[in-house]
């Protein structure tokens, strides 16, 4: 899995603390840019030249038998609407793989009026699993979900003006990997009476994506709004990182 990042309220994180998912120690003293990944990355953010097949054989897991219920609003790429429950939603996100090297990961990014993170505390994943005021929560593996990410908007941050929801594949440069390898990737929302509202799908995965954004929360004239984003870019999990402002040393 890919982001084992203990994070650092006041500087950089540290490479060296993120070699494995198993290791890491969550602390707020530094994000390791080992921990995080212990291969090198090329700079450029356009690695189609390194996103290849891989000549090692691939097997094909069986799709995941989902218990979970559907009956939402099915968003088209680029539709928003609006958040009615802003006290305990849920933005749960899944995804099945057609080639079993991949490991996906979903994460959270708090933005501030900026679109960078306020802190590298309001990077949200499976190693740093709550932001600093507690409004955000992620959690895996609920009712056939692959991640859910709890969120009360009552008690985000003002600072916070954009909560950015994405799904990264561990190693994906390193590994010669891409989401052409995967399928069927979701996020849907979830009121507080645990219905399903609206469920976004991609209609396709690209072979030249490694990192891509599912969808967001965004405030709007005193209200929270959902945009289904579905975009992708084709970068490391530094340059992602980098991109809303996550510091790794």
């Amino acid at each position: 899995m890919g982001l084992n990042i203990p994070m650092n309220k006041k500087g950089a994180m540290n490479r060296n603390s993120l070699v494995n998912k198993q290791g890491f120690v969550n602390i707020r003293g530094g994000l390791d840019k080992r921990t995080l990944n212990n291969n090198s990355f090329s700079k450029n953010p356009v690695v189609r030249n390194i996103i290849t097949e891989s000549s090692a054989p691939v097997v094909r897991p069986q799709k995941k038998q989902r218990s979970i219920s559907g009956g939402g609003i099915m968003l088209k790429k680029g539709q928003k609407i609006t958040v009615a429950d802003s006290r305990n939603i849920k933005i749960a996100l899944g995804w099945d793989i057609l080639d079993s090297r991949c490991e996906l990961d979903a994460s959270a990014f708090m933005l501030g009026s900026n679109n960078k993170v306020i802190s590298d505390d309001w990077f949200i994943f499976y190693g740093q699993n709550t932001s600093p005021d507690g409004s955000v929560k992620y959690s895996t593996a609920q009712s056939g979900d692959d991640a859910v990410i709890d969120i009360n908007l009552t008690k985000v941050n003002p600072m916070v003006q954009k909560i950015v929801f994405s799904v990264t594949i561990y190693e994906a440069v390193a590994k010669r990997l891409n989401f052409g390898m995967t399928e069927n990737i979701y996020a849907r929302i979830i009121d507080g009476n645990n219905r399903e509202t609206a469920r976004f799908q991609l209609d396709e995965c690209y072979s030249n994506v490694t990192a891509m954004v599912l969808g967001e929360l965004y405030r709007y004239n005193g209200s929270w709004k959902f945009n289904a984003v579905g975009s992708g870019v084709a970068r490391d999990l530094e340059g992602f990182c980098a991109m809303y402002g996550v510091n790794i040393i």
